[in-house]
């Protein structure tokens, strides 16, 4: 009987949504994985008989997963391709530079991936994979973790490719660094300290799977609405903590610029963000006998920023396999 924590997750670029190819990276990191087939039917009951239906007509197929990783410098570039889109890096030599920005004007093109999914006998692909969101968790002590959820054409199986493990480097809450700057300040020029207890990023794109009366039990494509997306940071109450408090006092929005920055050698991975303090707050919360307390902060567009959210990666990767 196959052990679980022998699953692997490895994936392919497609270049047509829906068009399975072979993976060409294994992840690395993988905390927890799933991938389902998801099937919809319709039960057909008959006036005469009490029978709760006569007969099941299978009327929909798709399939659904998640990726959970213990981020890397590196990995962390297949869910950010997988929800930002694809972007080339800049740089000759390393550190490359991959820049990952919100949209504005237009809905980006995600990184469609197929996934396979299991162990050497007993292995699934997952076709036409997008990520629908991303969430991004900083706590003390730990290493920083990166998830999101995918939505795909259908679950087939698959004999895993050969594919051999990669060197990385996680990204460490001890490495990174908290700014925090006026509305109409400059983004990161105000540094945080010994405050931040952890954070939480969370980013839906609201994509979504698109069924038509075309033919096919699976899906035909994918859209999108509006992103949206908040940033709760937990911080020990504190002199800092304390003016954002006292600021709410005042009947007047909250509003910050935020950068979370991990540095390692020439790596490094920052979370820019830009959001209105969401709903005031509670006073007070607990940490091992200290007091704590709670921002929730939703994603607002800066004009001096010009975005909501950004994510800036710098490592040693040229290309994303």
């Amino acid at each position: 009987m196959p052990a679980t924590s022998l699953r692997v997750v490895q994936l392919g670029k497609e270049t047509t949504w829906g068009t399975a190819v072979a993976a060409t990276a294994k992840l690395m990191g993988v905390k927890d994985a799933s991938l389902s087939p998801v099937a919809e039917k319709a039960a057909i009951p008959d006036l005469g008989s009490l029978a709760p239906s006569m007969r099941e007509v299978q009327t929909a197929v798709s399939a659904k997963g998640h990726i959970e990783l213990e981020a890397s410098y590196q990995d962390i570039l297949y869910l950010l391709h997988g929800v930002f889109g694809a972007v080339t890096p800049t740089g000759t030599a390393a550190p490359y530079t991959w820049t990952y920005s919100a949209p504005l004007t237009s809905a980006p093109t995600p990184q469609i991936y197929t996934m396979e999914y299991g162990e050497a006998n007993s292995s699934y692909k997952g076709i036409g994979m997008f990520a629908t969101n991303l969430a991004v968790k900083i706590e003390a002590k730990k290493t920083w973790s990166a998830a999101c959820d995918l939505l795909g054409k259908s679950v087939n199986t698959v004999t895993l490719a050969s594919l051999s493990d990669r060197t990385v480097e996680v990204i460490r809450a001890a490495d990174t660094h908290l700014y925090m700057d006026t509305w109409s300040g400059t983004m990161g020029s105000t540094e945080i300290t010994a405050t931040l207890i952890s954070a939480a990023l969370d980013v839906d794109t609201k994509r979504h799977l698109k069924d038509f009366v075309s033919g096919a039990v699976t899906p035909s494509t994918y859209g999108e609405d509006r992103w949206d997306g908040k940033l709760v940071l937990v911080l020990e109450f504190n002199s800092s903590a304390k003016a954002i408090v006292d600021a709410l006092l005042a009947p007047a929005l909250i509003q910050r610029q935020i950068r979370l920055k991990a540095t390692s050698g020439t790596s490094y991975a920052q979370v820019d963000f830009c959001g209105t303090l969401d709903k005031g707050l509670e006073l007070f919360g607990d940490r091992d006998g200290n007091m704590t307390v709670e921002l929730t902060f939703t994603g607002t567009y800066n004009s001096t920023f010009a975005n909501w959210l950004k994510i800036i990666v710098a490592n040693d990767v040229a290309t994303l396999t």
